[in-house]
């Protein structure tokens, strides 16, 4: 395969060859009355659609592509604890009221979703068998170590690991220490999100494919969505697009810089290498500025990624230096055959945390998780759904916020460009500060 390659970040999925079949979905025709409009089948917008059909509403959830186009079925699949903040700092930002309610259901993000799982059925390959975040630097592990003694009053368990300890339960060389999160772990993203919609539909659920929304209007005091073919209208709409937000609603996308995310998989590796690489199935990520995660799939291939290019469109040699790291943390996988490549956005935030922001009445939305949208963007879902069904927004975990916007937002790609090689070179510092 050249280095030229086109890799098509949706379809040269890994996610794409082994996930649960597809069900049948249909294309907008006609007009529709709903009591819940939903704009994107993500993991966000299912989430909410079944909570609100097991409540009794009526729903219909409108995707602009295909289930999984973007990162419900893109992603690295991790269900992580935490945000890019901990309790100390959400309190500091929010108050003690809001900052330790948000704390305390930060902590709860993976048990919740391992256990709708469960309760549902989702045939998507859950593995709970824990996440290992390893530093790099001193200054890394003294953070993991406050961050462990600031989530244990909320009933987070993270264990500290010395760097002995990191490579013999992981086999990772060259960090300093790190945490382990027994309640973390992994799924088959696009399984999921085909499980969340097969599961939405049997509760009634109207799902649309290759819907996409051109325009939102309010008029006696009803929300109308209009597509080419037909229009929904409803009493309350959920925006749940996360980092493919287009123009619908003027200025949102302004609030969000879409950072590439590229992602490979190995041939199935040896039951030997196994288990010297990430044994027992754990997930880890490290914690430099430009992270480097791993997990296993269910055949034993492990997926690694990395930041990727400020495009959509990728080539093999944008894998060049994910395949260079992932050397350097497992010498044992030089030669690896890596047979998969692929990469989706992930929605960033000035603040580095998800938001809900409620535009007007009746509209609501939950989106910008930051490299954690498997985890948080479930649990979006859930709260979205609560708004919908008239529960007080300031009753919500998450707080409602207005976001900021990016200055010279259009400008993106180029700053993010230079923001990687700029976090790459600090990573590159510290890292030769540390060998003296």
């Amino acid at each position: 395969m050249s280095a030229r390659y086109p890799i098509d970040g949706a379809r040269d999925a890994l996610w794409r060859t082994t996930a649960v079949q597809e069900p049948a979905t249909e294309t907008l025709n006609s007009d529709l009355d709903v009591d819940v409009a939903i704009v994107g089948a993500g993991f966000t917008g299912l989430n909410a659609a079944i909570t609100l059909a097991e409540a009794g509403t009526s729903v219909a959830v409108l995707e602009a592509g295909q289930l999984g186009f973007g990162a419900s079925g893109r992603s690295g699949g991790q269900v992580n604890l935490g945000l890019n903040l901990g309790p100390q700092a959400l309190i500091k930002m929010y108050g003690n009221d809001i900052g330790e309610r948000l704390s305390e259901f930060v902590a709860q993000v993976p048990n919740k979703v391992f256990e709708f799982i469960k309760r549902h059925e989702l045939n998507c390959d859950p593995v709970q068998k824990g996440w290992i975040q390893g530093a790099a630097t001193p200054g890394q592990f003294g953070a993991q170590q406050s961050l462990a003694r600031d989530f244990e009053r909320f009933g987070a368990r993270f264990d500290v690991l010395d760097s002995r300890e990191i490579e013999e339960r992981s086999g990772a060389h060259g960090y300093q220490g790190g945490l382990f999160s027994p309640s973390a772990g992994s799924l088959h993203p696009l399984s999921y999100t085909r499980e969340l919609a097969r599961v939405a539909m049997e509760k009634g659920v109207r799902l649309f494919t290759n819907s996409q929304v051109n325009a939102l209007e309010r008029e006696s005091g009803r929300w109308h969505l209009v597509l080419d073919r037909g229009r929904v209208n409803a009493e309350t709409v959920l925006i749940c697009t996360n980092a493919y937000t287009d123009e619908l609603i003027p200025g949102l996308k302004e609030t969000l810089v879409p950072v590439r995310s590229v992602l490979m998989a190995s041939e199935p590796l040896s039951p030997e290498l196994r288990s010297r690489v990430m044994p027992n199935q754990i997930t880890f990520v490290d914690k430099r500025r430009l992270i480097l995660y791993f997990r296993y799939d269910r055949d034993g291939r492990l997926c690694a990624g990395d930041h990727g290019p400020s495009r959509d469109n990728f080539a093999l040699s944008d894998f060049k230096d994910v395949k260079r790291r992932v050397v350097e943390v497992f010498p044992d996988l030089a030669g690896t055959r890596w047979d998969y490549h692929w990469g989706g956005r992930v929605a960033m935030t000035r603040s580095k945390l998800p938001f809900v922001h409620e535009i007007d009445r009746g509209l609501v939305v939950g989106m910008g998780y930051n490299g954690r949208g498997v985890g948080m963007g479930s649990m979006m879902g859930h709260m979205l759904a609560d708004y919908a069904l008239g529960k007080d927004l300031k009753t919500l975990p998450f707080p409602v916020t207005t976001p900021e916007k990016f200055p010279l937002h259009r400008f993106h790609p180029l700053g993010v460009s230079v923001a990687i090689k700029w976090q790459g070179m600090l990573d590159r510092l510290e890292l030769r500060r540390q060998k003296g």
